[in-house]
């Protein structure tokens, strides 16, 4: 959705998510939160290509990278669930969509 400039999303919050090869996010107005996990090496290594593509649209944007958790830590039922990184990105994601969405 955030790809295709869908105007009724005014805000997202990727969790770990990999963005397509050459992202152009131009035709959406949505406010993305881009959350990582510090730990996470495949996705962290396309963090900076999603970034510019953020900044190039000109999208308000924040990039969050939680602390010791890695790929999935927001998933309280695998084994990669970090509680403490889980319930800031959530405090974090309240926060975003409160500013964002009306």
């Amino acid at each position: 959705m955030l790809a295709d400039g869908d105007p009724r999303l005014a805000a997202a919050a990727p969790f770990y998510g990999t963005p397509p090869d050459e992202p152009d996010f131009s035709r959406s107005k949505a406010a993305v939160l881009a959350v990582y996990g510090e730990t996470d090496e495949r996705v962290n290594a396309t963090r900076d290509a999603a970034t510019a593509a953020l900044k190039r649209a000109g999208l308000t944007y924040e990039v969050k990278t939680y602390a010791g958790a890695g790929h999935a830590f927001f998933n309280d039922t695998g084994p990669r669930y970090n509680a403490y990184a889980a319930k800031a990105a959530y405090t974090d994601l309240l926060s975003w969509f409160g500013d964002y969405v009306g």
